[in-house]
């Protein structure tokens, strides 16, 4: 009788805490962002004008290159697979919150760098290209990667008993969500491979 009178009171606490995560998590992504940016410049443009898909000889040879969207989505695929299915493994672990939060703070560093490389290199047309780069899947990446960080925060409260919730079902929701994220980001795999390419095709036709 306690814990059910006890339970509202409990579940805004944990409401109030998940935004304070969620606040705190918005800060980190625009620190990473801006320290992206500030290594950018750190470095000079000579030493990062040929970062990604700003080489030179990158741009020249997808220019002209038939892409294989069939051969490069299984290419992506078994290059990103293992660490993401590393990371929906630690979710279910301590360590899933710590794993989330770095992951998208290296996904703020590295859209801040490349954004401050691609102006450094060709001003405007820059921003143009470097977006083109990662449209439309870094939609679906970073849902995905925003997803994994809420359930990662979710079940460390469970893990901590914060929740009024039993295990099962706390467990039970965690490998639903880690199916959903999975699918997600297979989704931006796709993308990736059969749609991004013709984005940036027609991007490059500017240059």
């Amino acid at each position: 009788m306690k814990k059910i009178l006890n339970l509202p009171h409990r579940g805004h606490l944990q409401l109030w805490k998940g935004e304070l995560w969620g606040k705190a998590m918005k800060g980190f992504l625009l620190g990473a962002f801006v320290a992206g940016i500030f290594m950018a410049n750190l470095m000079g443009r000579e030493a990062v004008s040929n970062a990604g898909i700003l080489n030179d000889y990158f741009i020249e040879k997808f220019r002209y290159t038939d892409i294989n969207a069939e051969h490069l989505f299984f290419y992506i695929l078994e290059e990103r697979l293992p660490l993401l299915l590393l990371l929906l493994f630690l979710m279910f672990s301590a360590l899933g919150l710590l794993s989330s939060v770095l992951v998208l703070g290296w996904q703020g560093f590295s859209v801040g760098f490349m954004l401050s490389t691609g102006i450094a290199k060709y001003g405007l047309k820059g921003i143009l290209l470097v977006l083109g780069g990662l449209l439309p899947q870094y939609v679906c990446y970073l849902a995905a990667y925003g997803g994994y960080f809420g359930f990662a925060l979710f079940l460390r409260q469970r893990l901590r008993g914060e929740y009024f919730l039993e295990k099962k079902y706390a467990y039970g929701m965690g490998a639903l969500a880690a199916i959903l994220l999975l699918l997600l980001f297979v989704t931006g795999i796709f993308l990736e491979s059969y749609v991004n390419p013709v984005i940036l095709k027609n991007i490059l036709k500017l240059f």
